[in-house]
């Protein structure tokens, strides 16, 4: 164990051996979509379908290994977020595209240290987890209607296609980065709506690899929250 704590390459190795059966069911099938998207599309240049490519796969690395509180989250979601840009200014989604690029990528980095600060006692990989106290989650539902109003209205005027959608996105994005950096268990309640919101999406912009990338997003969303409230509950009764 202690020749894997001081070897950051074993503990991303040791992150990914504690993934279940069905989540690398969910794997394979992006990797092969996403293929056959690749081979099959004659709408979108080359360039675009590899870069969308290997987001998408970053992506979902990133997703599965967050929903089991799991440091090494981070490192892929960097490489995510900074392929995701390119990906939305493409397609002119240009809320989602301001968040990721001016919030998403640098908490991707400040996420990174923090949950390193606080490493679960049971796992290397972990970290600890919490839960939310109903006030603040009223004033978070209340801040998430606020921005996601003030938002369409930019976004409008700016020629977004999917405006009341890429506002939502965004409004529940700050939260829900902010209380994943928390380390909140909460933050899967607005990474539901989110994904529930960018599946609709990307299924108006007809792209299979990130419909795939998203519904799976949704999914994980889903276990995420269950994972997280369980460590809470048996491992990390110190941060109630």
């Amino acid at each position: 164990m202690n020749e894997i704590r001081n070897n950051n390459t074993n503990v991303i190795i040791y992150a990914f051996l504690n993934l279940r059966w069905f989540e690398w069911v969910m794997f394979l099938a992006m990797i092969f979509i996403g293929g056959y998207y690749i081979l099959t599309d004659t709408t979108h240049p080359m360039w675009y379908l590899i870069v969308n490519y290997i987001c998408s796969i970053m992506g979902i690395c990133c997703i599965f290994l967050c929903a089991h509180a799991s440091w090494v989250n981070w490192i892929f979601g960097i490489i995510n977020t900074s392929l995701y840009v390119v990906i939305l200014a493409y397609n002119h989604v240009f809320g989602t595209m301001t968040l990721e690029l001016f919030y998403y990528l640098p908490i991707n980095i400040i996420g990174f240290v923090m949950w390193r600060k606080n490493i679960d006692k049971k796992d290397i990989d972990k970290c600890k987890t919490r839960i939310m106290n109903w006030k603040l989650r009223i004033i978070m539902t209340i801040i998430v209607i606020l921005t996601a109003s003030i938002c369409h209205y930019v976004l409008v005027k700016v020629g977004g296609k999917t405006a009341w959608f890429d506002a939502f996105v965004v409004a529940v994005g700050l939260n829900a980065m902010f209380y994943e950096v928390k380390r909140y268990a909460d933050q899967y309640y607005l990474w539901i709506i989110a994904d529930l919101i960018a599946v609709v999406q990307w299924f108006m912009l007809a792209d299979l690899i990130m419909l795939t990338k998203k519904s799976i997003y949704l999914v994980m969303a889903i276990i995420g929250l269950f994972n997280w409230r369980k460590m809470q509950k048996e491992r990390n009764l110190e941060n109630i």
